[in-house]
């Protein structure tokens, strides 16, 4: 799996685009049920990357992504690499004060942030020096049908007129002939200012090697895990183990990772049972939960073979989940990572 995998000196982008030479036709994300392959991943990562040039945005540069689990999030942390520029994730739900000390701290002079949190944009637009601001929807991307539901269902509600570029009016910025504009990162480079966990104000600064390196530690760790497999994203890319563990080891083996927002650990049997996992990652709340709730007795779990933790997990809780999943069908493989931070602490 590590033969196949990475070359330490390329970027993220290129090792995607690589894993899109041999994937193509199968699905990447998978979000609310529509399915986007490897193919036409990379097309939209590529059309974004041409709209970021358009902005002007260059090698160098840090963009703010404070985005939930949605497609376009995955585009642009893509894009952004494929440009040598510097991505700091940001999760969205946090306070107004700490998303202002990550922009800060990172340099960041252009924001993507979610659509439904516009009064706390505004307020970040009057109190920073950004020179582009652009809005996202957890709609943009969904299904025909549930996107017009989500239309019908906010009909009549008022809204205010918008201040800043929507996403569509963003990526029509994009230029066919740009689409061969060539990467800029590469393995020494800086990816990413990510955060750890729950702590959403301090951040870890990760070259492409470190990222690449640790998404070949997830897959190690984890060495079930093959082409087509479904995996459960549901950490907040804003977080390494989101972004690194649940998508890009996913995508480097020509698995799905399954996306979505605003995630519940309540919704935890729910979920499991709408999009069929064979791959489940999380925190010891999302594996509390599944212990807990009723909504799966009596259900096949046999499609799990794999439940991978992130951070602290005592053993009453491993045999909890154990004999959730046994009692259900499934015997699967558990795995402990460590942490992004831990993990390059110890090279």
């Amino acid at each position: 799996m590590k033969k196949q995998l990475i070359i330490p000196d390329r970027s993220v982008y290129d090792n995607l685009k690589i894993c899109v030479k041999e994937y193509g036709s199968l699905c990447a994300l998978d979000y609310f049920g529509r399915e986007i392959s490897y193919r036409e991943l990379i097309r939209e990562i590529n059309r974004c990357a041409c709209a970021l040039v358009a902005c002007g945005i260059n090698r160098g540069d840090v963009v703010s992504v404070c985005l939930p689990n949605i497609p376009q999030a995955v585009y642009l942390l893509y894009a952004i690499n494929k440009l040598g520029a510097v991505s700091d994730i940001i999760d969205p739900y946090i306070g107004e004060n700490d998303i202002i000390a990550r922009v800060e701290q990172s340099g960041s002079r252009y924001i993507f942030a979610l659509d439904t949190i516009y009064e706390k944009i505004e307020s970040l637009n009057s109190k920073l020096n950004v020179s582009l601001f652009v809005t996202a929807s957890v709609s943009d991307e969904m299904p025909i049908i549930m996107k017009t539901g989500h239309i019908l269902k906010n009909f009549g509600i008022k809204k205010r007129r918008s201040l800043f570029m929507d996403w569509n009016s963003f990526i029509s910025k994009a230029s066919p002939s740009d689409r061969y504009i060539s990467a800029h990162s590469t393995g020494n480079t800086i990816w990413a200012f990510i955060s750890e966990g729950s702590d959403t104000v301090q951040y870890c600064k990760v070259s492409n090697k470190k990222f690449n390196d640790f998404a070949v530690y997830c897959l190690d760790m984890c060495g079930n895990i093959e082409k087509a497999d479904r995996v459960l994203a549901v950490i907040p890319i804003s977080q390494a183990f989101g972004i690194c563990t649940c998508i890009h080891s996913v995508f480097s083996v020509g698995g799905t990772a399954v996306i979505l927002p605003n995630f519940n650990n309540n919704d935890i049997d729910r979920v499991i049972l709408r999009y069929l996992p064979n791959v489940i990652a999380g925190d010891s709340g999302m594996y509390r939960a599944l212990c807990e709730r009723k909504g799966f007795d009596g259900e096949d779990l046999s499609f799990i073979n794999t439940a991978i933790m992130t951070g602290q997990f005592d053993d009453d809780l491993k045999k909890h989940v154990r004999e959730q999943l046994s009692s259900n069908g499934s015997i699967c493989e558990i795995c402990e990572l460590k942490s992004l931070t831990e993990f390059v602490k110890a090279e």
